[in-house]
């Protein structure tokens, strides 16, 4: 295709933003990409959303990506990109796409190698490219005479492998016409109609030999926007649906035929008997590690699954390449069983109702049930990493809940600035943040974030006295001092950010309902203090994943 020549890489590289959806753009200034910023602000319909800082900004582009589909963050050179490293690391583990931007010095100043600031001072510019390039789907230097090419097949990749990816670009090109003569076609990865087919025979023949098959989903399900294919295969077959960890938030719970988490020996033993049992489990998007699967005590059998990943599926010891689960799974839908497999077993989940809690000091056994009747219809639910990732894991999340965690990364602090992220995203919609003390104090900083851009969710901060999920996990040391955490004073800290937010606290169970029912009439930023006096109080999966590790 030729090109008119009339654009300007930055006006392009919006443009191509906007054509995604993206409305907000999150990062943090410096000197390398102004050009970048100022051309953004001059572009109608997408924003710039100021972090306090790069891992923060990261953190947030993920969470958007998370409801929205796809996300960008822009850094600047070295220090700025290298500070969102880790996030964008996460990103790459957890399948979420976030163009990650970065204004780089000026093109004569690396062609002559200069010593500039934010450098190694060894006139190696392509140092930090290398280094992103390892944990990005793709990373390239946009120029002026490659811009389309580059910005079309990155985003693209983008969405294909559900990954992050990496554009570096001078600051003095920002504004500079696009030189390509031609844009090269971009290939986009698409589904093999022969293969496909040959699968779907396959599976027809083990679907219709199947007396008593299972859905298993995880968290390439929500990764690749496959959650409606799964509702009409649910719903088509009336088989009973279990998730993965990981995969917590793929499928609507609500629904009859949903009968838990398969956590191998540290879950319900009841959804394990149904799924191991099963003579068909169809996977979907499984990730078959450590903390998904009960350390691997989960256990499934090549023979029993139809195992459909984003690129492929493997059924029983056969594997058909080059096709998408999303076309696999809208074949499946079509389907006509040969008999009647519906499901009609009732099930009975981890926590029951709360209508009927007893007053003591706050126990895990009391606050979840009660955390899960609080969470309505259509809730952004974030959950941080440690005792909530596992506590939460359990209860039943009603229709229509988006379910954000960050399972196989689990990097602690993210949840506060992906709650940030997602609050952005998704503005009418009630955001729900479940983070710990110890990881709160990582990435706090974002609540100011919060109340800077109007955000309003309701912060759960379990306030256990120190990082109590590491405590569990260190079987070999009774005294461990540096699992301990300052004490903070939450009061105090939202005023420092600025205020206009509420603060309550809760140190028994009664204390609790009464906060729980204040909440609910509060139109702005909330922050709830979980206070329990047990440092090691804590749900029954955290003490199931310390007592194997005391048997290992």
């Amino acid at each position: 295709m030729a090109s008119d020549q009339t654009e300007t890489i930055g006006e392009y590289l919006y443009e191509a933003l906007r054509k995604e959806g993206i409305k907000d753009v999150f990062g943090v200034p410096g000197d390398y990409n102004f050009a970048l910023l100022d051309t953004l602000e001059r572009t109608d319909g997408i924003r710039f959303i100021h972090n306090r800082n790069e891992l923060n900004a990261g953190y947030a582009a993920d969470g958007y990506a998370r409801l929205h589909g796809i996300s960008a963050l822009v850094t600047a050179f070295g220090v700025g990109e290298l500070s969102a490293a880790n996030a964008i690391a996460g990103a790459n583990c957890e399948n979420i796409p976030i163009i990650h931007i970065v204004g780089a010095p000026d093109h004569d100043k690396q062609a002559k190698g200069l010593q500039v600031h934010h450098t190694l001072m060894n006139g190696d510019f392509g140092v930090f490219k290398r280094m992103f390039a390892e944990i990005s789907a793709y990373s390239t230097v946009v120029t002026p005479s490659n811009a389309r090419t580059e910005i079309t097949k990155t985003i693209q990749l983008a969405k294909d492998y559900q990954k992050p990816v990496y554009l570096m670009i001078a600051d003095d090109l920002i504004n500079e016409l696009i030189i390509e003569a031609e844009t090269n076609p971009i290939e986009v990865f698409e589904t093999d109609q022969q293969t496909l087919d040959q699968a779907i025979r396959h599976l027809d023949v083990k679907l219709k030999e199947s007396k008593k098959p299972v859905l298993l989903v995880d968290t390439k399900v929500k990764s690749f926007e496959l959650e409606k294919m799964m509702q009409t295969v649910t719903k088509t077959f009336h088989i009973p649906v279990a998730s993965m960890m990981y995969g917590k938030g793929s499928v609507d719970e609500s629904l009859d035929e949903y009968i838990g988490l398969y956590a191998g020996d540290f879950g319900s033993h009841e959804v394990r008997d149904i799924v191991e049992q099963s003579d068909c489990v169809i996977g979907v998007g499984l990730v078959w590690a450590d903390t998904n699967t009960a350390n691997f005590t989960a256990s499934i059998q090549k023979e029993q699954l139809i195992d459909i990943q984003p690129h492929y599926v493997r059924v029983e010891h056969a594997t058909y390449e080059q096709v998408k689960a999303y076309d696999v799974l809208k074949q499946i839908g079509q389907l006509n069983l040969s008999e009647d497999k519906s499901y009609q077993r009732t099930i009975s989940f981890p926590y029951g109702s709360s209508k009927e809690v007893e007053d003591g000091p706050l126990r895990a056994k009391q606050y979840y049930p009660m955390l899960q009747d609080f969470i309505k219809e259509e809730d952004v639910v974030v959950v941080e990493t440690g005792t909530f990732f596992y506590g939460m894991s359990q209860a039943r999340m009603k229709k229509g809940v988006s379910y954000l965690k960050q399972g196989g990364w689990q990097s602690i602090g993210f949840a506060t600035a992906a709650a940030f992220g997602a609050s952005i995203a998704a503005p009418s919609r009630r955001t729900l943040l479940f983070t710990g003390d110890g990881s709160l104090q990582l990435t706090a900083q974002e609540i100011s974030s919060m109340l800077y851009y109007d955000c309003k969710p309701i912060i759960f901060i379990l306030n256990n006295q120190g990082y109590t999920i590491e405590k569990y996990l260190n079987t070999e040391t009774k005294e461990q001092d540096y699992n301990e955490i300052p004490k903070w004073n939450y009061d105090a800290l939202l005023e420092g950010f600025g205020g206009g937010a509420s603060s309550f606290t809760a140190k028994t169970t009664m204390e609790l309902k009464e906060v729980l029912q204040k909440v609910n009439d509060v139109d702005q930023l909330c922050v709830v203090e979980l206070v329990v006096d047990d440092p090691m109080d804590a749900p029954d999966y955290v003490k199931q994943i310390r007592a194997f590790k005391k048997e290992e």
